[in-house]
């Protein structure tokens, strides 16, 4: 027998010595067997990069990239991860000497032979590729995340390989340029200027960055140290108006999340660049952040909500130099760990600086509605999602990492309290700095500080999709509740087994009543409710941390499309319009009693928060819910209610989110000749006056509503555009608002040259402009080749582009046709990728409806 044991374990060694020695495959992308292997075996990780880049957009950007690690194995071929031809490799040494390198699969591959064991050195010259690079004719900037570092230069691309970076560039003398780490000096060339930069502390690929180009720069000092904005904005106004409110904020947030985390700022500088049209609203590259122009440099009325959407940008951005730059997920699978953090730790630090607004309605309106938007869907994904290979890890971004992981953070603060929230993620900061760690890693730190079951919560909260569904039936005998119960179901009729609180509100017409339940099985008896007068209305989410949606019943669906402003709490006002317009979204209240109901509460409501949601949701239904017929019913009466709130309105914020609701529904012709010569500056409306940025979206709204004035209207906007960035913009939509429909054909054609996206943010509104409500019937002939297009969008498109693209893409539908089309695309391609299934099932689920 132990003959017998020792030759079995004997055996099991040799197959696991074989297992070991298994060439990984050679596959595109960066597989998770292939990331996990070199994190094991590379330490001590260096890049040493240099380029070379040239003042032409369309010239080569030599590179050299000199690459050093410590290896604990020799047994496999190196893969280094390069998404570029072959050719675009010029030499390879290994360890000094020339290597016999081959290249596949978008990798360069070093034979075993050639490493060993200890410190090695990859010294390699190539051709940047420009997939990320973002070449424009005065500028460029790097957008590296999530997997797009070996788009630009070989590198080991996986976000738990850590390296210190070393960058030198080398630039036209007139340009600026800056990366990760302090600048150590600039040299002079002849017309060129090589600025060469410290090594920078442990970062991730994605985090890695540079941009060079004609930009100006603004200084700050805070707390002994110099931040600088890298800007193209030349508008003095604009600057005046925003500068020191911009650093004010930031200088806010770095104070505050010091406090927080106890983690003084963990890296050597924190400069940002204010970026014309770029992607996302900002990128947190450590030392190096990028911002969206259009977000930072607000107009002079910008609504509250925009003020607040900035400053909350900022707060997340900052965040990310904590969670997700200095503690960094290990794998894109969990790329929400970092957004959670960013989301829900911006809405604590901008509460100061907003200290009328009501907080608990600012996080609802937040985040609620743009989860929502995804959870309803038939599309939904989880939160903790699975990645096998990084060159899917873009699809993983969406609503539900950006605003339902904070939703539940939230909740998960409720549960453990907030001084051990803060407590466990200051151990969380201290034992992972400088590394990487996962959810559960946390979730371990944090288990220790209650005896709540974190672990069975989290799986249901993080790895289940979609939202419960929750109803109240109440049953009556003599004027008084009899039995009150809360049931929860999953979308397909299920019972639901979430866990969380219920805190229900009960109308009366003097005053109200609070009931807290808790909702831990699919069916709860609420004893609290017997024997009370049945209500006017029930909203059972009333405190604003409860998710999910809740179906009204009849009574309370009827007391809100009538009454709504009866409800004088702010915040259970808020809740009560987000529930009833996802119970329009869900089929159980119409189109056109919503308008109108909507229509009716305009005049009275107050609060700027719930304004401006209420808008936006007028917008929405207006265009998607209503047939041509309803609009043209009631079209001039919504104007009208418009336009007498608007010129009445003193507060300009609220002045300015009327004017954008009136104009977007505005289709009868005395209000777009109205519009009209507001546009021409003939007429004001109530003392509000068109900024740039207004009058040039006007006549693009115009264009379209009024095709025989749409050259002039497109003609002279342009010429009044003073920024050459922002002209540019202008002259690239202008075949999309075009009267001629060859014109608008012709763009949509040139979208399917990949050159002709590279600025996401001109197309994507291109986009919108050709799918306008209004013209939907030539939309849906672009639909079925916007579909086609979506693979390559996803390989050659950042992260947000493959749904934005469907977003557009469905932005003005809302026939059946539109839904048997994306059916009949899905019938055809039954292997169709799940991921980007799931990206059209969200985007097409107002059609998939019909």
């Amino acid at each position: 027998m132990n003959k017998q044991l020792t030759l079995l374990v004997l055996i099991c060694a040799i197959l696991s010595a074989c297992s070991k020695d298994q060439p990984i495959p050679v596959e595109t992308g960066v597989s998770k067997t292939l990331a996990d292997f070199r994190q094991k075996n590379i330490t001590n990780l260096e890049y040493q990069l240099q380029f070379d880049i040239p003042e032409g957009k369309s010239e080569e950007i030599p590179g050299k990239n000199k690459i050093t690690f410590d290896l604990k194995s020799t047994n496999q071929d190196l893969q280094i991860d390069f998404r570029e031809n072959a050719e675009f490799i010029k030499s390879v040494k290994t360890n000094g000497k020339e290597s016999n390198y081959s290249f596949e699969s978008e990798h360069v591959i070093i034979p075993k032979e050639e490493l060993k064991e200890g410190r090695n050195k990859i010294e390699l010259e190539f051709i940047t590729g420009n997939t990320s690079l973002n070449r424009n004719d005065e500028f460029l900037y790097t957008l590296f995340v999530p997997d797009r570092a070996r788009t630009a230069f070989p590198c080991f691309d996986q976000p738990n390989l850590k390296a210190k970076f070393e960058l030198s560039l080398s630039v036209p003398s007139h340009w600026k340029a800056m990366g990760n780490g302090k600048l150590n000096q600039t040299k002079e060339k002849g017309e060129r200027s090589i600025y060469e930069f410290a090594k920078t502390k442990p970062l991730p690929t994605y985090l890695f960055s540079f941009v060079a180009g004609k930009f100006e720069t603004i200084t700050r000092e805070h707390n002994g140290r110099k931040h600088t904005m890298y800007h193209r904005e030349t508008d003095p106004e604009k600057l005046a108006n925003n500068t020191d409110e911009i650093f004010r904020m930031l200088f806010e947030a770095l104070d505050w999340l010091e406090e927080y985390t106890n983690v003084p700022y963990p890296f050597a500088k924190y400069d940002i660049v204010v970026i014309p049209s770029f992607q996302y609203g900002g990128m947190e590259h450590t030392g190096a952040t990028l911002y969206n122009a259009s977000r930072m440099f607000l107009d002079k009325n910008a609504t509250k909500n925009r003020l607040l959407a900035r400053a909350n940008l900022i707060a997340h951005e900052t965040s990310h130099m904590w969670f997700g730059d200095l503690v960094t997920m290990k794998w894109f699978d969990q790329v929400w760990l970092k957004e959670i953090f960013a989301n829900f730790l911006a809405d604590k630090i901008t509460n100061p600086s907003f200290a009328d607004m009501n907080h608990d309605l600012k996080f609802q309106m937040a985040h609620f509605p743009r989860s929502y938007s995804v959870d309803r869907t038939s599309g939904s994904n989880p939160i903790n999602q699975v990645l096998p290979n990084l060159k899917d890890a873009g699809t993983m971004y969406g609503g539900i990492i950006y605003h339902k992981s904070p939703i539940v953070m939230n909740m998960l603060e409720n549960i453990i309290g907030k001084d051990a929230l803060k407590k466990g993620l200051q151990i969380y900061m201290k034992n992972y700095a400088y590394g990487n760690a996962s959810w559960e890693d946390l979730i371990a730190i944090l288990d220790a500080s209650t005896p709540f079951d974190l672990t069975q919560w989290s799986k249901v909260w993080f790895d289940k999709a979609g939202r419960p569904q929750l109803s109240a039936n109440i049953s009556v005998k003599d004027d008084k509740i009899a039995e009150l119960k809360i049931t929860q179901k999953d979308a397909n009729g299920n019972d639901g087994d979430w866990t969380q609180d219920l805190h229900l509100f009960f109308g009366y017409k003097n005053e109200s009543k609070r009931v807290d339940v808790k909702m831990d099985k699919a069916e709860v008896l609420v004893e609290e409710a017997k024997g009370l007068d049945v209500p006017e209305f029930i909203i059972p989410n009333a405190k604003g941390d409860a998710y999910g949606f809740f179906r009204l019943d009849e009574i309370t669906k009827q007391y809100l499309l009538k009454n709504l402003d009866g409800i004088k709490d702010d915040l259970v006002r808020g809740i009560a319009l987000i529930n009833l317009y996802e119970n329009l979204r869900e089929g159980f209240v119409n189109g056109n009693e919503f308008v109108l109901a909507i229509e009716k509460h305009i005049s009275m409501e107050e609060n700027s928060l719930n304004l401006e949601r209420m808008l936006s949701y007028l917008k929405s239904a207006y265009w998607i819910d209503l047939s041509p017929v309803e609009r043209k019913k009631i079209g001039k009466q919504l104007e009208d209610t418009l336009w007498i709130r608007l010129s009445n309105e003193k507060s300009m914020s609220k002045k300015s989110s009327l004017y954008s609701a009136l104009s977007s529904i505005a289709e009868t012709p005395e209000r777009l000749s109205q519009l009209y010569k507001v546009w021409k500056e003939e007429i004001a409306i109530g003392g509000f006056s068109l900024s740039e940025t207004k009058a040039t979206a006007l006549a693009c709204n115009l264009a379209i509503k009024m095709p025989e004035k749409a050259e002039e209207l497109i003609q002279t906007q342009s010429k009044r555009i003073k920024n050459p960035d922002r002209r540019k913009k202008m002259n690239y939509l202008a075949p999309s608002l075009s009267a001629d429909p060859q014109v608008r054909k012709a763009f949509f054609e040139s979208l399917k040259n990949e050159e002709n996206r590279q600025i996401e943010r001109w197309t994507l509104e291109g986009l919108r402009y050709l799918n306008h409500p209004l013209r939907e019937q030539e939309s849906l002939i672009y639909l079925p080749q916007a579909l086609e297009l979506l693979q390559e969008i996803q390989v050659t498109g950042d992260i947000f582009f493959p749904y934005n693209w469907l977003s557009a893409s469905y932005s003005g539908l809302q026939s059946k046709e539109a839904g048997d089309i994306t059916r009949k695309f899905f019938e055809e391609r039954p292997d169709y990728p799940e991921n980007l299934k799931l990206k059209i099932l969200q985007t097409a689920d107002v059609v998939l409806k019909k």
